[in-house]
């Protein structure tokens, strides 16, 4: 339901934009609607929208189906942070991590069983997780409270730290890319944090690309509201891409990263063609 204050401030702001003028009885028509589907949070982010994107006064269903559509985009960056945040132990940086986040996402992640269940999921655990985040997301109405999750109790075994950790599990078969995120991930367990760069780098591994060293600084040098655009996006069109299409290319067009041209030494491939010739 919309705030009687909040309605009245959005309807103004779209009157005066579009230079257009709502009769009494059409305003109640269009409170009655709204309020069969919007809340505070959604309104205000319909209205926006609708004021970026159209040249004409919208209808009261395309300001729902912007709020719906932009709450998918942003459910998909929501859960990026999430996966960013599980991946490291320091509940500071966790801490840090998770402030960006709506309070739908903190009602959704709560839902879930909180942080540490996101943290502790096997991957199969995790893609059933991360539907019941994007549908309590969709649907949780503002201003829902979740008593918090019950803490997780780690189980108490006894721990020999080796000189160099290493991972308990046969990597011979793994690719690079995977390869790393499980030896962070054994290094996590035995209590090592992990730079928020390899953290980032790690999202990208789990779809099989292993970032490189000028993409990856490319990417951390972003504000965090245009990381989270690209990770969605990324997401995305990874899981809806074409065989021949590749992470890198997929990145490069989503995040307008544009590699250096190669420096071509003319001389040297003159004289290499001059040898063969002669």
């Amino acid at each position: 339901m919309i705030s009687q204050s909040k309605f009245e401030n959005g309807i103004t702001l779209l009157q005066a934009h579009f230079n257009r003028k709502l009769c009494p009885s059409a305003i109640a028509i269009w409170l009655e609607y709204l309020n069969e589907h919007l809340d505070d949070e959604t309104f205000t982010l319909a209205v926006k929208e609708a004021i970026l994107s159209l040249d004409f006064f919208p209808s009261a269903k395309r300001l729902v189906e912007f709020a719906t559509t932009s709450n998918e985009v942003q459910a998909i960056a929501d859960w990026q942070v999430i996966l960013a945040a599980a991946r490291t132990s320091n509940e500071q940086w966790q801490q840090k991590i998770l402030q960006p986040l709506c309070e739908r996402a903190h009602i959704a992640l709560a839902a879930i069983g909180g942080l540490q269940a996101v943290a502790l999921a096997e991957d199969w655990q995790l893609n059933k997780k991360e539907k019941q985040f994007h549908t309590v997301y969709n649907q949780s109405p503002a201003g829902v409270k979740f008593l918090p999750p019950p803490r997780i109790q780690p189980s108490i075994v006894e721990v020999i730290e080796p000189d160099k950790p290493t991972a308990n599990i046969n990597l011979e078969t793994k690719s690079p890319s995977i390869r790393r995120v499980l030896e962070n991930l054994n290094l996590r367990s035995l209590g090592y944090d992990i730079p928020i760069e390899q953290v980032y780098a790690n999202t990208f591994a789990r779809y099989g690309w292993e970032i490189d060293e000028n993409r990856l600084n490319y990417f951390l040098a972003m504000d965090a509201e245009s990381k989270q655009q690209i990770l969605a996006k990324f997401q995305f069109a990874m899981k809806h891409k074409s065989e021949w299409r590749s992470a890198v290319s997929i990145f490069d067009e989503i995040s307008g990263y544009q590699a250096p041209r190669p420096e071509i030494d003319a001389k040297a491939i003159a004289r290499e063609w001059l040898e063969e010739s002669a």
